[in-house]
């Protein structure tokens, strides 16, 4: 007989989970005349500017929740959670044909795209994480503090999410360690 009530319990708070991600690239032009204005054409190209520093890349992204919850013999559970992640990539874009600018180019953007795809991926493992951990937390005693709990605990990793950002700029220097910086390629 326990047997049977605890899985009709365990069926009565069922939850599923759904993450969406959508991922998008924002180009900008750069059409340098020779290798040798390269890094400069490709500086006054960028629109990203954080500090007085240009950067040639750039990854923003947000992440939204949402759950819905059963509320069952005075116990509150989320049945569903649904995370949404948008990210932008910000990334220029060559339009020059000179083989000696290419030859550079084709050298380095991969280095600058593994750099931000590392942002991304950090985004991406939060946006899971967060859909997974709310799907863990056990029922409480009233809905209104399931959803402070859950919110809770989201708010708290997307700051781990913003630490980690800094995290890995600080260790990467905003991608020179992964050969995503341009002087290194000249």
């Amino acid at each position: 007989m326990k047997v049977i009530l605890l899985i009709t319990i365990f069926l009565s708070f069922y939850s599923s989970a759904e993450t969406i991600v959508v991922e998008d690239t924002l180009f900008y032009e750069v059409a340098p005349t020779s290798k040798d204005d390269l890094l400069e054409t490709l500086n006054s190209s960028s629109p990203i500017r954080e500090d007085g520093n240009v950067f040639h890349g750039y990854t923003k992204y947000e992440i939204n929740w949402r759950f819905w919850w059963k509320s069952n013999n005075n116990q509150c559970a989320f049945t569903k959670v649904e995370t949404t992640l948008k990210l932008k990539y910000t990334m220029p874009q060559l339009t020059s044909s000179k083989s000696d600018v290419n030859v550079v180019w084709s050298n380095w953007y991969p280095n600058l795209e593994k750099h931000e795809k590392g942002h991304g991926k950090l985004a991406k493992d939060t946006a899971f994480k967060i859909e997974k951990d709310l799907l863990s937390i056990g029922p409480k005693a009233n809905c209104n503090l399931l959803e402070k709990a859950g919110n809770k605990l989201a708010y708290k990793l997307m700051a781990t999410l913003k630490k980690a950002n800094k995290q890995y700029d600080i260790k990467t220097n905003h991608g020179e360690t992964q050969n995503a910086w341009l002087y290194l390629h000249l």
